[in-house]
């Protein structure tokens, strides 16, 4: 029923006082990972789930065709590498953008609702998009030259667009950005569009050096922020609020503010499990859908995109190894834990999805043969930096198993996303492998087995061969093969991969 996705009308049981609300809970679907749920089933969880809307990163055709016919409202994100490598100057460079990646969807039966141009152009982590206000203008003309005058258009920013501060009404731009900030603001209000924010509590309560019990909103924490007259008693309150202060001093008082990526991870910290993530979840669920709003902005209806659907294990690492554990569905679309979108706080799992074929169960190991150790730990670091090793760190979910059992777990991560390839050549490592039948999974540290109906890493990036083939296909549909489409920035994951091994081999 949609109404459990969607916020239709809520009653205060208040002197027969009610309000009317329009919010929607989204999800993001970000494909940094080495195997990918079939789009196809995605449409499927979707519309199986009542999830209206859904946020992607890049217009990929084989995403987009699979969404033809399909009602869920998308917002497609224009990354930041793609604006970067196309050197757009001028509104006749957004005609060809929206031509070559846009119209043809739209005109197969694709609900584009939202351009999201560049995710996070001003955060500190990584080089600063000065000319986003530019390609923000552009891009708009671009869709009221086209028609398209009902897509909406925003830029999402994490929350180190402000300033740190101990309390909300302290809370400003950053003074580095705020001049283009200003200029960005100015035509947002003018095009009647909205801010997009994304907030990763988990990741605030260590900058800001919170209780983590600070980061949900049971109010269960001891620690509170009194501002004035407001009291936050949990940080997703406190930096809306800190935005809402820093908007008012911009002269946006009432800009409307979406909340384009939030969630809890469930692996790669001690504070990332599992249990963290369903209760987040449980107590941020009832706060949005119930319309509750923020102690400077009282009984509001909030847009809200969950973080996300699935893991992402060729993320990339800028605040924690937890990024890349934020999937609600794990790899193979199985849900991890019970999530009630309604509100409600029933205990029940997501559908799962429907047609996922595992490898055989088979497992590549270690032997055991420490007699050179160098040769283990070079083998080690090689398979870490192909796959992902972030469950070995400590507090996550195998960060105590012992060290034959950590060099099985980085041997099999990499056997796994190879797709089994070659069997036992696959799992050689130097003579230091070899495949078993028997899991080898202990406890909470599972090994896993990978997927054969997925899709290979794209990281969301948009390659121009695809993007052409897709808007010169006539065809009412199309398969629209994946392709290998990696960044610079995915390039250069090895880096913290090398750092995780480290480590790992000392621990």
């Amino acid at each position: 029923m949609a109404w459990i996705w969607k916020c239709l009308m809520l009653f205060l049981v208040l002197f027969g006082d009610h309000v009317i609300v329009d919010c929607f809970i989204g999800i993001n679907w970000g494909r940094s990972a080495s195997q990918n749920l079939v789009p196809s089933m995605v449409v499927d969880l979707l519309l199986q789930n009542d999830i209206p809307n859904l946020r992607i990163y890049g217009p990929k055709p084989s995403i987009l065709v699979a969404f033809e016919g399909s009602p869920t409202a998308i917002a497609v994100t224009i990354m930041k590498d793609f604006v970067m490598r196309k050197k757009w100057t001028n509104v006749k460079s957004m005609d060809d953008m929206l031509e070559n990646l846009i119209i043809p969807p739209i005109q197969r039966g694709v609900n584009i609702q939202t351009l999201i141009i560049v995710h996070e152009p001003f955060t500190m982590v990584r080089p600063i998009l000065w000319n986003i206000t530019d390609v923000f203008r552009q891009t708009r003309a671009s869709l009221d030259n086209n028609n398209l005058t009902y897509v909406r258009t925003t830029t999402s920013h994490f929350t180190d667009v402000i300033t740190m501060t101990k309390k909300p009404s302290e809370a400003d731009f950053r003074p580095d950005i705020k001049g283009t900030m200003m200029g960005l603001l100015e035509i947002i209000n003018k095009t009647n569009s909205f801010f997009t924010y994304n907030i990763f509590p988990i990741t605030s309560v260590e900058q800001y050096k919170w209780p983590m019990e600070f980061g949900f909103m049971d109010n269960k924490s001891n620690f509170t922020v009194v501002d004035g007259a407001y009291t936050y008693t949990n940080a997703f309150e406190f930096l809306f609020d800190a935005l809402v202060v820093a908007l008012e001093k911009a002269g946006y008082p009432d800009m409307e503010i979406q909340i384009g990526q939030i969630g809890w991870p469930t692996d790669g910290s001690k504070d990332a499990t599992v249990e963290n993530a369903e209760r987040f979840y449980r107590s941020f669920i009832p706060h949005i859908v119930k319309n509750r709003g923020t102690p400077r902005r009282r009984n509001i209806s909030i847009d809200v995109y969950l973080n996300s659907l699935g893991d992402e294990n060729r993320n990339i690492i800028e605040y924690g190894a937890y990024q890349r554990h934020f999937g609600i569905y794990a790899y193979d679309g199985s849900p991890k834990f019970p999530i009630d979108i309604s509100g409600n706080g029933r205990t029940v799992y997501p559908t799962e999805a429907k047609g996922t074929v595992k490898s055989p169960s088979r497992w590549c190991i270690f032997k055991g043969d420490m007699s050179n150790k160098a040769l283990v730990e070079a083998q080690v670091a090689a398979a870490c930096n192909m796959s992902d090793c972030t469950e070995l760190l400590p507090g996550a979910s195998c960060g105590r198993i012992g060290y034959a059992d950590r060099v099985s777990y980085a041997f099999n991560a990499l056997y796994q996303i190879q797709n089994q390839e070659n069997q036992a050549g696959a799992c050689e490592f130097e003579g230091l492998g070899a495949l078993t039948p028997i899991d080898p999974s202990i406890g909470e540290c599972k090994y896993p087995v990978g997927i054969l109906t997925a899709e290979t890493v794209d990281g969301g990036i948009q390659l121009a061969e695809n993007v052409f083939n897709y808007a010169l296909n006539t065809g009412i549909s199309s398969s629209a093969s994946p392709t290998l489409n990696i960044s610079l920035e995915q390039l250069f994951f090895a880096l913290p991969m090398y750092i995780i091994f480290l480590v790992l081999v000392t621990k």
